[in-house]
């Protein structure tokens, strides 16, 4: 009897080790697949992304894989609340057989007894029989009805997850809201600086991508007077090709990185350039162009402006073949004169690989090479002719060069391609530690991309800090008219007499790109924790009529101002604003705040003047502004 009742015992523990070995190898294996899909994940960053992308690419990775591994326990979690209750709901069973074999037994000597009694004692125990069958159909309806409930609790438990899962998507929901918010609001606080992945892909294959930002005035509504601009990055690989093709927006490029060949069919004459890093590009609407990498190491890369004309801020670009092959088969046989196979084997897109960049193999680059070589350099400034479409600004002389820093600048004047658009292109190359000195734009909107480096600038704004003062007016005034005092003329008088100014503050690294409007000062620096010095390509629109005018350094705005507008300006005799004002010597490049802590502390003291004139003459710039 003992050995009866103790099997289902042993088959119980020896299902439960078989099905908890099924469930470790089950869950070894989910792991297992949940880290090859982190390394192809990080694969995809390392081979598919610029290198100032890939950093975030590989937390972006990481994110998703906890998020995986989350999903993953927590889906454990309700497979192991079923598998309990499939338990329980076995030994439950295995009890109620052993219930039925224990009435069975019973039931066995109880015959055993009373077959000695007769035919009362036969008579007897059919009632017990039929009594015993009873029961046990009694008992199994009741089994039917706990099975029933079973399975109602478990359309409960099921409608109990529904409402969890509802929960958790309304509590992503309002995460996104909140991180929307939070993002508008970043962006209401810093609406002139973007950072890396603020670009979105505009084009891609294999071989490179075109990336681009988003309209400016989509952006902030403090830019929608460069609303017809767009800022774009491509990235071609070593040995590749650009497909001929043209958009619909003129372009300026400047070439950051690496060394091609640019073919432009313009007016009907084709000319090839070789440019290399440091050339600015022209590129008018329309014109067809085909580029190629010859470099067989480094990546070629450009970074352009385009002014949109078709519909403002919103560019194509239109590849030759691929608009071909998009004609009627009929239009094309007439256009082109030739049958529907050799059209097909041409311009069809069965079984042809898709991309408007692809490799080149090394005898089409050096054939590409050797037509540059041929018709280009006669057109190359400034080795002859007029050239439209480069200009080489590290091969001039920088318009300020010192130990902090060099500028380089071309415009109209040097370039006559770029007068048709208005814009002067400039390369600042900031030492580490570092600083450009402040300044401001009278006419021009300076759109700047950073290409090296990394660092933090500083755009001082009078519009956030309007909108903020107008916002709190509004607030102030509704609580005047709730408590039921105060007036609308009070608050304005009040504006009035506090001009302020906020100052937008932002790190910046390769790959950010910065917008500063007309009138606001601008400050750069470069960072010294890195050897790297910070280099910035910048764009200046509607430069013609435009002055830099710097506030501090040589030549500042400030130390021209006649002795008694000084005096009456900052509240302090004429001399001590001198003292100030014509302390800082260089121009266009200072050392940074950092050095100035170590060097220009002694400086500062053998004049005698110390922090203390650092600080006054703070105080004195923002009482002039």
């Amino acid at each position: 009897m003992a050995i009866r009742a103790t099997i289902p015992l042993l088959f119980l523990l020896a299902s439960g080790l078989l099905f908890a070995g099924a469930v470790g190898t089950s869950r070894e294996e989910e792991s297992r697949r949940g880290e090859h899909s982190l390394r192809e994940c990080q694969q995809r960053c390392e081979r598919d992304r610029p290198s100032y992308q890939r950093a975030q690419c590989v937390q972006e990775c990481r994110d998703q894989h906890q998020q995986w591994e989350h999903e993953q326990s927590h889906g454990r979690g309700h497979r192991g609340d079923r598998e309990h209750e499939r338990e329980q709901e076995q030994g439950r069973g295995d009890r109620e057989q052993e219930q039925e074999q224990g009435r069975g037994r019973r039931g066995d000597r109880e015959h055993e007894q009373s077959h000695g009694h007769g035919r009362r004692g036969d008579r007897e125990h059919e009632r017990e029989q039929e009594q015993g069958r009873g029961d046990r159909e009694q008992e199994q309806e009741q089994g039917r009805g706990r099975h029933g409930d079973r399975e109602q609790e478990h359309e409960q438990g099921r409608g109990r997850r529904g409402d969890r899962e509802q929960e958790q998507e309304q509590g992503r929901g309002r995460r996104g809201n909140h991180q929307r918010e939070g993002q508008q609001e970043q962006d209401s606080r810093r609406p002139y600086v973007f950072g890396p992945r603020s670009f979105r892909s505009i084009v891609r294959s294999d071989q490179g991508f075109i990336e681009a930002l988003r309209p400016f005035n989509e952006e902030s509504r403090l830019l929608r007077g460069i609303k017809n601009y767009r800022v774009a990055i491509m990235e071609v690989n070593p040995r590749s090709f650009v497909e001929p093709g043209y958009t619909d927006a003129d372009g300026i490029g400047y070439v950051a990185q690496g060394e091609g060949v640019l073919t432009v069919i313009e007016n009907g004459e084709k000319r090839s350039y070789t440019v290399r890093q440091g050339d600015v590009v022209a590129a008018p609407a329309g014109s067809m162009m085909h580029l190629a990498n010859t470099d067989g190491r480094r990546k070629l890369i450009i970074v352009k402006i385009l002014n949109t004309i078709s519909v403002p801020g919103q560019f194509q670009y239109f590849l030759g073949e691929s608009l071909v092959s998009s004609l009627s088969k009929r239009v094309q046989r007439a256009a082109f004169k030739a049958s529907e196979e050799r059209l097909e084997k041409l311009f069809g897109r069965k079984g042809k690989k898709q991309g408007f960049i692809v490799r080149a193999s090394p005898e089409q680059v050096r054939e590409l090479r050797h037509h540059a070589s041929e018709g280009g350099q006669s057109h190359h400034w400034p080795f002859g002719g007029d050239s439209r479409s480069t200009y080489n600004l590290l091969e001039q002389r920088p318009t300020i060069a010192n130990r902090h820093g060099r500028l380089y600048e071309v415009d109209a004047h040097s370039f006559r391609a770029l007068a048709d658009q208005d814009v002067r292109v400039s390369f600042a190359n900031i030492t580490a530690g570092s600083m450009t000195a402040p300044y401001y734009n009278t006419q021009s909107v300076k759109i700047s991309v950073v290409l090296e480096g990394e660092g933090e600038v500083e755009i001082v704004c009078p519009h956030l800090s309007q909108d903020s003062e107008r916002h709190q007016q509004g607030q102030s005034e509704r609580e005047h008219q709730q408590r039921g005092h105060g007036s609308e003329s009070e608050s304005e008088s009040e504006q009035q007499q506090q001009e302020k100014y906020q100052t937008i503050r932002a790190r910046v690294s390769r790959g950010s790109a910065l917008v500063v409007p007309p009138g606001h000062p601008a400050v750069a620096i470069s960072s010294s924790r890195g050897s790297n010095n910070l280099q910035i390509v910048c764009f200046e629109i509607n430069a013609q009529k435009n002055e830099r005018v710097w506030l501090a350094g040589k030549n500042n705005v400030l130390g021209k101002l006649d002795r008694p507008a000084k005096e009456l300006t900052f509240g302090a005799p004429a001399r001590e604003v001198d003292e100030v004002l014509e302390a800082q010597q260089e121009e266009g490049f200072f050392a940074g705040p950092e050095q100035q802590q170590g060097h220009g502390e002694e400086e500062w003291r053998h004049r005698g003047r110390g922090e203390e004139a650092v600080e006054s003459f703070l105080r004195m710039a923002t009482g002039a502004f």
